[in-house]
């Protein structure tokens, strides 16, 4: 599955766009299932980044974030994309490894910074920011959000609209220099 400025899988060198379709079904609905497709692509093209970008959702998908991580390593080995650093930077996020999350995310927005904004990069980053303690870092993401900003709470992310997050953002950066004080 190739990755996408919007982040979505579409169509690439491996795959029909019927296979892409069956794949994102089995996705949403049997992530084993999904695993097996994605893991033959990457034996079939051990050579292709998207074959190992796609395994990594799969990865994602059953909770084994150490495999996804190492999947996207792999892709990174083969393309450094946008894209992917921003999975990376998600993956780790996940992961509670921060520091090198915001690597990731700062590489990617280095590559892109016309997308950067229309993802979740920025609130990633915010959030990872936060749960350093840096609240000034954490404000100037949050302040980079859009206006009309509103996120669910996904992926244990600040959910509401800006000011909501920001508040969020406020109090985990305030969690986090406690922690480290006490």
């Amino acid at each position: 599955m190739r990755r996408q400025p919007d982040g979505m899988s579409a169509m690439n060198d491996e795959s029909t766009r019927e296979e892409i379709d069956r794949e994102f079904r089995l996705y949403r609905t049997d992530p084993k299932k999904f695993w097996e497709l994605t893991n033959k692509r990457v034996e079939l093209h051990p050579d292709s980044p998207n074959a190992y970008f796609a395994r990594h959702q799969a990865w994602k998908r059953l909770g084994r974030l150490d495999l996804a991580l190492a999947d996207l390593n792999k892709s990174l080995a083969h393309e450094d994309h946008f894209v992917t650093q921003r999975a990376k930077g998600g993956i780790l996020h996940a992961l509670g490894r921060y520091p090198e999350a915001i690597v990731c995310l700062d590489r990617c927005e280095q590559m892109e910074p016309d997308e950067w904004p229309g993802a979740l990069g920025p609130l990633i980053r915010a959030d990872c920011h936060a749960r350093l303690g840096d609240e000034a870092a954490a404000s100037a993401d949050c302040e980079s959000l859009p206006d009309d900003h509103w996120t669910p709470g996904v992926f244990d992310l600040p959910a509401g609209n800006k000011q909501e997050v920001a508040a969020e953002l406020y109090r985990r950066a305030a969690a986090a220099r406690n922690r480290r004080q006490g």
